[in-house]
């Protein structure tokens, strides 16, 4: 069947569109491979896997990126800008020899005299044993003014020292990270760390499979840009005028929602510091003596039912007074206690050099629950003496 595929050509290409929604555009194209064999609907992997076991992976990799670059040059005529993400069969780097490279797509591209700075050759890392041949692929590429990108990072075996040895120039996370993700705080952070990573390497970042708002706009607080999913455009043969208008305006509707979001999120957030400036007041205002502030800590905690811990730092040693009164306490975990230090801890020494003597942190893990929390810190005089009171408060789990 397969060399029957590969001898009459039973392929075809099809292209996915990549975004990006700050600078409202189409940016590329990633080419997808679909066969239909007589009548019979033979899903990718399939069809490449069967390439393997009849020994045909090179034969069958060459047919399709010849004819995704044929399909390619009609769009990049219309506009010279957009770039292919082109799927090379990762087995085949495993053998990858500069000297005997007979991948052939080069010449393919320069029949059609479009830049290799055009494309993106992506690469799924973890189905590459041999390090050294990869590394040589990739600088061999590159040398030639490829981009290199790292498919579905963050899932399976992918490590991240083969970014060292691969230098992508772009980064895609895997759309599994994206599923449920404003209900998924592990993921979320997950999302967040590789974004920031790339962002201090230089590396740019490209969220795929997205197929709703939530995603898109987890993502974009992240600082990433570029985007692939069923949200904007599901693979098509044919990219028409009409197809990418309908994506422009998504990448509209998607950038006011993002928008919206953002300006909720500092209204919601100025709002909750204004509230607990009143709360920590009302529990300060009752301190008259330092070492009688436990005793309205417990009265005051039972009074807010979204606060999970009040605890007080000295100013002077950064360390903490009294225990931390606390709802309820997690067997795995330890809440702080007196003489605890908090030198490094940023709600300690923002708070202390800060104009308005205020601090509210990112949401966190809280160390003595295991809860998710965020802590709001404000300083005080008292007995003429700085302090800091800190008040853990209970995030809800969407």
């Amino acid at each position: 069947m397969i060399k029957e595929i590969i001898k009459d050509e039973l392929v075809e290409i099809h292209f996915q569109p990549i975004v990006s929604i700050r600078a409202k555009r189409l940016y590329a194209f990633e080419a997808l491979t679909r066969c239909n064999y007589k009548g019979e609907v033979i899903p990718p992997y399939e069809l490449f896997t069967m390439a393997i076991e009849e020994n045909l992976s090179l034969e069958l990799d060459i047919l399709t990126r010849d004819k995704s670059i044929e399909k390619f040059y009609h769009y990049y005529l219309e506009n010279s800008d957009l770039i292919l993400f082109l799927n090379f069969e990762s087995n085949l780097i495993n053998n990858f020899n500069r000297d005997k490279n007979n991948y052939c797509f080069v010449e393919t591209i320069d029949k059609y005299r479009i830049p290799y700075k055009n494309f993106m050759i992506e690469i799924k890392e973890d189905e590459i044993s041999n390090t050294k041949a990869l590394e040589e692929f990739c600088t061999y590429y590159k040398s030639l003014g490829f981009s290199i990108a790292l498919d579905d990072f963050g899932t399976g075996n992918s490590t991240f020292d083969r970014i060292n040895i691969i230098k992508p120039d772009l980064i895609k996370i895997d759309k599994s990270l994206f599923r449920d993700v404003k209900n998924n705080h592990i993921n979320k952070e997950i999302v967040k760390a590789i974004a920031k990573m790339s962002e201090n390497l230089g590396i740019r970042v490209l969220a795929e499979g997205v197929e709703d708002e939530d995603a898109i706009c987890v993502a974009m607080k992240s600082n990433i840009n570029l985007f692939q999913g069923y949200y904007f455009c599901k693979p098509t043969y044919n990219l028409d005028m009409f197809v990418v208008d309908e994506i422009l305006s998504k990448i509209i509707e998607i950038g006011t929602i993002f928008r919206a979001r953002t300006i909720t999120s500092i209204n919601d957030k100025r709002k909750l510091i204004n509230y607990y400036c009143d709360v920590s007041q009302n529990i300060i205002g009752q301190f008259f003596d330092i070492l009688k502030t436990e005793e309205i800590m417990y009265k005051e905690l039972v009074n807010y039912f979204d606060l999970e811990a009040i605890y007080l730092i000295d100013g002077k040693t950064s360390k903490q007074i009294n225990s931390t009164v606390i709802k309820s306490v997690n067997d795995r975990f330890r809440p702080t206690k007196h003489g605890d230090e908090h030198f490094l801890k940023e709600y300690y020494y923002i708070t202390l050099e800060s104009k308005q003597g205020i601090y509210l942190s990112h949401n966190y893990i809280s160390y003595a629950t295991g809860n998710l929390c965020k802590t709001f810190a404000r300083k005080f005089e008292l007995e003429n003496q700085t302090y800091i009171i800190c008040l853990d408060i209970i995030i809800k789990r969407n």
